[in-house]
């Protein structure tokens, strides 16, 4: 019984929490989806609210067996970067994520603060690729 009352009040907290969030769209919550297919970002540019918390998830939907890279030093800049959680492997320089990579099937969810007006550009330049994205906060 102890452990039905705190699944309700967490689930009661999660629900008012999720009322009071704007609510431009539901990517606010789930994340704006960023696939890897034939050697490209789709799609290659993503608006986000400025002055607010973003969410960018990142699949590597490639039907070959080819590893892609995650790199962007605005996006993993110190203070910028909230979290990230995935299937790939997260690759640090000290505290900071450096890199990250996704074998197919694989995916990262980065939570970060998106400063209005800035631009976050991603980019993959594992063996040889010229892959590049970005992240727009309006």
């Amino acid at each position: 019984m102890h452990i039905l009352s705190k699944c309700g009040l967490v689930g009661l907290v999660l629900a008012l929490v999720l009322i009071g969030l704007p609510s431009a769209s539901p990517a606010w919550i789930f994340g704006d989806v960023v696939t890897i297919e034939q050697l490209s970002f789709r799609p290659d540019a993503i608006q986000v609210p400025g002055d607010n918390f973003a969410v960018l998830v990142v699949q590597n939907r490639e039907e070959a067996p080819i590893l892609h890279e995650i790199t962007s030093p605005s996006l993993f800049e110190s203070g910028t970067l909230i979290q990230v959680l995935g299937t790939g492997q997260i690759e640090y320089n000290g505290k900071r994520v450096s890199r990250i990579l996704l074998y197919p099937g694989e995916e990262v969810v980065i939570w970060f603060y998106a400063g209005k007006g800035r631009s976050y550009p991603f980019q993959c330049n594992l063996n040889g690729h010229a892959m590049q994205g970005v992240v727009r906060a309006g």
